[in-house]
């Protein structure tokens, strides 16, 4: 019997003491300069690389001291607007960066100055973005001085800016607002974003309406109401019924009805590729349904029951995400009870 354990090309030998007899092998060479740079030089570098990029990354993670040289860099004469873009990924993707209040506080202070002498656009539109990616409204200087970020956020929205500043600060307004979800009761904020939802062009007002639709308030909400009577650009009406749909507002109730068809909705979105029209048809009823969903949530179903026609029809879509969603909302107001 074999024994498992036994070397497996081992060869029987005259004696027991013996070794066994191994086969004849290969001469040997000594390795050429290619091979070597195959084997060990190539790796090497790679390595190298690696370990070059995992510092990098780790030092854009490192905390307070690199997003301030973020800082310190914008504040050069030959600052630009990459800087800012990146500081803003890096605040996003890091949790402590976001809450640091001396971060915010001297990004709020640079807004400033960037606002006042207005001399680089795009460098003041990232800026403004990056106040949006913060997770903390409590900014200070390094001195210890409270700073506001609401104030340059307000004031960027000012006609006499450009229109991406200008959407720039709506949108971080936007965020924040979302962030503290209808908490956000500020008359300043709510005053500036109400302005250039009257004024702005269609693209500025469009983000304005959307950016009120998260503040708390009855003046907001009344701004809102007034948008989806009164704006021409289809799409800003969306985003104020979407927001009113939210609170359960029956004034959001014929724009809502509009978004959940799939006939209207074909014939008022004029895009000529039909995939690009159908992922537009679809992100359209699915903020409605959304919108509708939160309302149930908040023991607002009213507005839900009285567009229940309108859903049902959903809940046969082509569009799985759509059908779903609509099913989902289904069944909140068959059961009158929150999802």
């Amino acid at each position: 019997m074999n024994d498992p354990a036994s070397p497996p090309f081992a060869q029987s030998t005259a004696h027991p003491d013996q070794p066994p007899a191994l086969s004849d092998l290969p001469p040997v060479e000594a390795p050429s300069a290619g091979f070597v740079v195959q084997l060990f030089v190539i790796p090497a570098l790679v390595v190298v690389v690696v370990i070059v990029v995992w510092l990098l990354f780790g030092k854009l993670a490192g905390g307070e001291r690199d997003a301030m040289e973020y800082v310190r860099q914008l504040r050069l004469p030959t600052a630009n607007w990459r800087s800012a873009f990146e500081l803003a990924s890096l605040i996003q993707n890091d949790p402590a960066i976001a809450a640091d209040p001396k971060l915010l506080g001297e990004l709020t202070d640079l807004l400033s100055h960037e606002l006042d002498t207005n001399s680089d656009p795009d460098l003041t539109r990232y800026v403004a973005l990056t106040l949006g990616a913060f997770q903390t409204l409590e900014g200070r200087t390094q001195s210890g001085q409270p700073i506001d970020p609401i104030v340059p956020l307000c004031r960027a929205l000012e006609p006499k800016y450009d229109t991406p500043i200008r959407i720039a600060a709506a949108a971080s307004l936007a965020k924040q607002a979302a962030r503290l979800d209808g908490r956000l009761d500020d008359p300043r904020a709510i005053k500036a974003l109400s302005e250039t939802a009257v004024n702005g062009e269609p693209q500025l007002r469009k983000v304005a309406v959307y950016a009120l639709g998260f503040f708390g308030g009855p003046t907001a909400t009344e701004v809102l109401r007034e948008r989806i009577r009164a704006d021409e650009d289809r799409f800003t009406r969306y985003n104020a019924a979407v927001a009113l749909g939210r609170r359960g507002d029956p004034a959001a109730e014929a724009t809502l009805r509009e978004m959940l068809s799939t006939a209207d909705l074909d014939k008022v979105v004029e895009i000529e590729s039909p995939t690009e029209k159908q992922n537009k048809i679809e992100a359209i009823q699915l903020e409605a349904l959304k919108a509708l969903q939160t309302a149930l949530r908040n023991n607002s179903p009213q507005l839900a029951r009285s567009l229940r026609p309108e859903v049902e029809k959903l809940t046969k879509s082509g569009l799985v995400s759509v059908r779903s969603q609509a099913l989902e909302v289904l069944r909140g107001t068959a059961s009158g009870s929150t999802l």
